[in-house]
């Protein structure tokens, strides 16, 4: 249950994680609403040079981030504000963000855009060479069905995420955000596999 609190000034994460783990996802709207204008505004005082669309895309992996920890069991409970732990998430965000604008570009960023591109390849279907088709759809073919459906509805046919939630009833687009973010790093393990083997 939500405090009383939660109204005025901030959450209570430990109780948050509960519900959570509980299955009650449409907690998550209401924190990624709730502390949002905050962040946005804290964010722009922090990186006054980058696009403001680089803070909401921020914040909203910081979300994701979060709900990722406590669904793998990695995120019992949390000893400070949920404010500051989101916040905390959404800075190193940026920093990496900043760091790809002054061309440092991370690993992790780079194997993200790995995944993306082959998802435009695969649109394309006529650009590939026989090898690298099978290969990635060898790679689509090895995930859950549910991974599969997602990232093919969300990269082969453009659905987007409001229209993804109609059609799989997704009750929160935040859920379903992490995982498209989970498939897709399940089909970078898959590419990776299948290129050593």
């Amino acid at each position: 249950m939500i405090s009383s609190k939660s109204k005025t000034s901030h959450l209570d994460g430990n109780a948050i994680i509960a519900q959570l783990i509980k299955g009650e996802m449409s907690i998550l709207d209401k924190v990624y609403d709730h502390y949002k204008p905050e962040y946005l505004k804290w964010a722009e005082k922090k990186y006054p040079g980058l696009n403001p669309e680089d803070f909401l895309d921020s914040w909203h992996d910081a979300i994701i981030a979060f709900y990722e920890q406590v669904a793998a069991n990695k995120l019992k409970s949390i000893q400070y504000e949920l404010k500051t732990y989101l916040f905390t998430i959404g800075y190193r965000i940026l920093i990496r963000k900043h760091k790809k604008m002054q061309e440092i570009i991370d690993d992790e960023y780079i194997d993200t855009q790995m995944i993306i591109e082959s998802m435009e390849y695969f649109k394309a279907t006529e650009d590939l060479t026989e090898e690298r088709k099978d290969l990635l759809l060898n790679a689509i073919n090895e995930l859950p069905p549910q991974s599969k459906q997602v990232l093919m509805l969300r990269f082969i046919e453009g659905k987007s995420l409001k229209d993804i939630s109609q059609i799989l009833n997704y009750g929160s687009l935040n859920v379903l955000s992490a995982t498209i973010s989970r498939s897709l790093k399940r089909l970078k393990e898959n590419i990776k596999m299948n290129l050593e083997l």
